[in-house]
């Protein structure tokens, strides 16, 4: 008895060690699961808005709150450089002397220059992207359109004209205005068309800009104060993917940044809104990051469809080499997916032929039907079906298929039928006249009989 009471509790101890570990397994592996799903998507609950756009493929890949109506504030200095490159493009070595009625207004971010000096288009986009310099902006206005209204006007116009629905613009520096708001979404819009401008987007990225010296001041160096792309203003954030493009702040927005990254393959534009300050440190800075590391390596080409796969085969009449050919894919595709997606259990394939059979001679690659790739009920793409290989024709049963074809053929069959339908009749004409016939040779018997 006490050998089983001694047995029985080494049972219980076991047990209990098994469900211990098992437990501890459950919250381990619920554990790791949960720091995937954190790395795999970055959280976006410190910053207002959010988007990743990648343009080869014309779609965004990662999005929070996009049409949420915010204030534009640095990304406003986005438009104001496209459009002033738009209408300066081929002046940037033209000179503006510097009049106090053009740089009165400015403030927040300036270069500080002197009333009375020439600076030229080029050292005012050195300003403006760079440093964010509001007198920058301010005179760009004055050298494209004479006036900061005409070019705040000319803005609007702009906005519009590239869908930008839920922008507007008070002025070209961003500074807090009442009214002036844009999304997302749209800030998606103005910074492709930023990008588009390789002379904008390297300014944007430089470290540093050297702005000659003027009758009013010496040479000055200007520094990139975006973080991401500089270690000049601020330390914590540099990183090297990041292409430049714009980032600013202001007390009641918080914090934005609109950055290009790229690898040898893709290129995305991430913008990032109303970012707030945790422990010091800027959010929006930070998801940039993580949305760069997110897009670069969670999307990517796969190849979904390959030219050596079987797809399916088609009967074959008229040829002895073969009653069937087999049709694979004309070409391989390649499509733009998430790297969670398993192109073998996450796809729908499906085809179409455009004849069921087909009459020989068949030709090596000759085109049968199609070949689509789908998710989610959606076509993602499609290739041509095409023979595998050729089929030569047989004579012998090219003939016996006339002859059949004749044979069942309407006319043949209409033929047939009514030479039968004569038949039948010449046949029971005839019986018909053979009877009468008999019947006046009956009649006339009689007649003689009775004389």
């Amino acid at each position: 008895m006490q050998k089983f009471h001694t047995a029985r509790r080494g049972i219980a101890a076991l047990l209990m060690l098994l469900l211990l570990t098992l437990f501890t397994m459950t919250a381990f592996a619920d554990e790791t699961m949960q720091g995937l799903e954190e790395t795999s998507v970055p959280h976006s609950e410190n910053v207002t808005a959010a988007a990743v756009y990648n343009l080869e493929n014309d779609m965004l890949v990662y999005s929070h709150n996009v049409d949420a109506v915010l204030p534009t504030a640095s990304f406003t200095k986005m438009m104001t450089a496209v459009c002033a490159y738009e209408l300066l493009s081929d002046r940037l070595d033209e000179k503006l002397t510097v009049e106090y009625s053009m740089i009165k207004d400015a403030t927040g971010n300036q270069v500080g220059y002197y009333v009375g000096e020439s600076v030229s288009v080029r050292d005012m986009f050195g300003g403006l992207l760079l440093r964010g310099a509001n007198d920058s902006a301010y005179l760009l206005c004055y050298a494209a359109k004479g006036s900061v209204s005409d070019f705040v006007a000319y803005m609007n116009e702009k906005a519009q004209a590239l869908g930008m629905a839920s922008t507007v613009y008070k002025n070209p520096t961003g500074m807090d205005a009442e009214g002036m708001v844009t999304s997302a979404a749209d800030s998606i819009t103005i910074a492709k068309e930023f990008y588009a401008i390789e002379f904008l987007t390297s300014l944007s990225g430089a470290v540093q800009y050297s702005m000659p010296a003027t009758e009013r001041s010496g040479t000055r160096i200007i520094y990139n104060r975006n973080a991401l792309v500089s270690k000049v203003s601020e330390t914590g954030y540099f990183d090297s993917r990041i292409l430049g493009i714009n980032a600013g702040s202001t007390t009641s927005a918080g914090y934005y940044a609109a950055s290009a990254v790229a690898s040898e393959e893709l290129r995305y534009i991430i913008v990032v809104l109303g970012g707030n300050e945790v422990n010091g440190k800027n959010a929006a800075y930070q998801l940039t990051s993580e949305l760069a590391t997110y897009a670069l390596t969670q999307y990517g080409y796969t190849e979904v469809i390959k030219t050596t796969g079987i797809v399916c085969e088609v009967p074959v009449r008229l040829s002895t080499d073969a009653d069937y050919v087999t049709l694979v894919p004309a070409a391989s595709l390649t499509l733009y997916l998430p790297a969670s997606v398993d192109p073998k259990t996450d796809l729908t394939y499906s085809y179409r032929l455009e004849k069921e059979t087909l009459d020989a001679p068949v030709t090596e690659g000759q085109v049968v039907g199609t070949y689509s790739v789908s998710r989610d009920g959606e076509i993602l793409g499609s290739v041509e079906l095409v023979t595998k290989n050729s089929l030569s024709r047989s004579e012998f049963l090219v003939v016996l298929d006339r002859i059949e074809q004749f044979t069942t053929s309407t006319f043949f069959i209409v033929t047939v039928f009514a030479a039968v339908v004569l038949t039948i009749l010449y046949f029971i004409i005839g019986a018909i006249v053979r009877a009468s016939r008999r019947r006046r040779g009956h009649v006339h018997t009689r007649r003689i009989r009775r004389r």
